[in-house]
């Protein structure tokens, strides 16, 4: 059956990759990846870093992928745990993601989600050659940053609701998706990057401004039980297109 969850996943990766205070620290966050900076592809020097930034990236994003598809395992675990008070769960599901959407929105301010905490990789990290950016993937799947977290949190909150672990999973795997191709394709044009990311930078408070609006109306939907109408009604559009179940 068709399902906005994973849609809504998607976008929302998208949104964490292209969030405010990410966008404008692409190139130097990309470069420290993959060990390959803006100064080493001038003078057409692209064909001699393309296998490290291809596969920094790759390590990179599964690094990220693993401890969010676990943590959408644990989210949805709590939430079979806890399932006879499935419309609780759903309620409070809601006003999270209610809340973390006025806050990426900017129309409220929640100084926890504001929270950075530097990190700087310890000398044995930089002789694991690819490993490396695996492991740089872990540390930034695990720690609270800006923006992302208010994205992420909703996800959460999506993924224990969603029913059983192996949805909660897939839902963060989807959610992975949505940064990990904009990264693949932001790494391996790295030496265009600051001049088409500079109509994303120009119209960034825009972006976040609809795109935590849009979170805001999710959570509005599941406090008010209407989310499932939305679905039965894109199944039922879809349906009219020649849509089949097997």
């Amino acid at each position: 059956m068709l399902d906005l969850d994973l849609p809504i996943a998607f976008v929302a990766g998208l949104i964490s990759f292209f969030a405010p205070c990410v966008v404008p620290l692409l190139p130097a966050y990309i470069g420290y990846v993959t060990g390959v900076s803006l100064n080493d592809l001038k003078g057409g020097q692209y064909n001699k870093f393309v296998k490290k930034i291809l596969f920094s990236s790759i390590f990179y994003i599964l690094g990220f992928s693993i401890i969010f598809v676990l943590l959408g395992t644990a989210a949805s675990g709590i939430g079979i745990i806890f399932r006879r008070y499935d419309y609780i769960i759903q309620k409070v599901g809601g006003l999270i993601i209610l809340i973390l959407g006025l806050e990426f929105s900017g129309i409220i301010n929640i100084p926890f989600l504001a929270f950075q905490k530097q990190f700087k990789l310890p000398g044995w990290a930089n002789k694991l050659g690819y490993f490396r950016a695996f492991f740089i993937g872990l540390v930034f799947a695990t720690a609270w940053t800006p923006c992302v977290g208010a994205v992420l949190g909703s996800i959460l909150a999506l993924a224990a609701i969603s029913g059983t672990a192996l949805r909660g999973a897939i839902l963060l795997f989807t959610y992975s998706l949505g940064i990990s191709i904009p990264f693949l394709l932001v790494s391996l044009t790295l030496a265009s990057t600051p001049r088409y990311l500079s109509f994303v930078t120009k119209h960034i408070g825009v972006i976040a401004k609809v795109a935590g609006l849009l979170l805001a109306i999710l959570g509005v939907l599941l406090l008010t039980d209407t989310y499932k109408y939305l679905n039965s009604w894109l199944f039922e559009f879809a349906f009219r297109f020649g849509y089949q179940i097997r």
